[in-house]
């Protein structure tokens, strides 16, 4: 129906010229309403002769048939930020459309994506660690040092990190359903996670200016963080795997990553081998 009405609006004196032959052509006024193959027809003089509007070949003069297409669409509640109409060039692809965060969030992870991710990864990083600082540690008083170096490094390791991972064994592992989600699990934890963990906990400590406890750290802690990561990932990653389009695995692992960033925020502080966080809830 919003199409109807779109095209209904774009055939009221829209006047179209193919780049490729410079020839005119008046698009006729039709009701789309009367039959298939007058919409068709219809369809035909709207999108021109070799690839439509995305294709730009032909032009479209008509300013006051653009603009009340663009109020059709608007009023029909929202459409996706696709091709521009335009004498030149077509516009980004499809988004989502309205208001709200959620929409807002989808726009910038497509224009963006990379640096979304990112400040993302950084935003829910620094939530656990704050989370942990005062819930879980039970602190009075937060330490900004250690929440920004906890945000630095969701911002660019975990975000940046998890972008290209995912990315690769989206490309490298072809097949799909529950085989394609089991393998790109097994990938994710018997070999991403030990690595990334290390390289994390390695990070933080140094930045903290405790470079010189990462040894021991590694080696009596590397084990049951590990171990702590695969009771929450493995189920957690099997649905991202199995049931998330790819261009939002990212998100979902930092919305889980919150609960997570909590239990690895207390651990790069304390031993996982001698305490738990649980005790202090």
């Amino acid at each position: 129906m919003v199409m109807t009405q779109t095209l209904c609006a774009l055939s009221q004196g829209a006047r179209m010229c193919s780049r490729s032959t410079g020839r005119i052509t008046q698009a006729p006024m039709c009701l789309f309403g009367s039959s298939r193959n007058a919409n068709k027809a219809a369809m035909t003089h709207v999108t021109g002769l070799k690839g439509g509007l995305a294709g730009n070949n032909i032009q479209i003069y008509s300013r006051r048939s653009v603009n009340t297409a663009r109020n059709v669409l608007r009023q029909s509640g929202g459409a996706g930020g696709g091709g521009g109409v335009a004498s030149t060039g077509g516009g980004g692809g499809g988004g989502a459309g309205g208001g709200g965060l959620w929409p807002t969030y989808l726009r910038l992870l497509e224009r963006s994506p990379l640096f979304t991710k990112a400040w993302t990864a950084g935003l829910l990083n620094g939530l656990g660690d704050a989370v942990s600082q005062k819930f879980v540690e039970k602190n009075n008083d937060l330490d900004f040092k250690r929440l920004g170096i906890f945000t630095l490094l969701g911002s660019v390791l975990v975000g940046p990190g998890l972008h290209f991972w995912y990315s690769f064994i989206g490309r490298t592992v072809t097949a799909t359903g529950t085989a394609g989600a089991v393998i790109r699990l097994a990938l994710d934890q018997l070999l991403w996670a030990p690595v990334f963990i290390s390289t994390f906990l390695a990070s933080l400590l140094t930045l903290e200016g405790k470079g010189h406890e990462v040894k021991s750290k590694l080696k009596n802690d590397l084990k049951p963080t590990v171990i702590a990561n695969w009771k929450l990932w493995v189920p957690a990653q099997f649905i991202n795997f199995r049931l998330v389009p790819p261009h939002l695995q990212v998100a979902f692992s930092n919305v889980i990553a919150v609960g997570w960033n909590t239990y690895l925020s207390w651990a790069s502080h304390h031993s996982p081998s001698t305490s738990s966080p649980v005790e202090p809830l």
